[in-house]
């Protein structure tokens, strides 16, 4: 993960990255004490969201994604 001056509001992440998994990020991103909010999106099944829920993501969303949902979400 690259630096950056300020960290964003959101970050969306999905589960399945080519080089790993969300969740693992979704870790660091609280290792390094970031203030974004993180989305996990995944079409892994409800047993991962749940996971991810559990590592402090903000919102979970399955495929294919609600786009009313997500833009509602990241406005708040």
């Amino acid at each position: 993960m690259q630096s950056l001056s300020s960290p964003p509001d959101w970050v969306l992440l999905d589960l399945m990255l080519p080089d790993g998994c969300g969740i693992h990020l979704l870790r660091k991103i609280q290792a390094d004490h970031l203030t974004s909010k993180v989305c996990i999106v995944s079409g892994c099944g409800s047993e991962m969201l749940q996971e991810a829920e559990q590592a402090g993501a903000a919102h979970t969303f399955t495929k294919p994604v609600d786009v009313e949902r997500l833009v509602h979400v990241l406005a708040t």
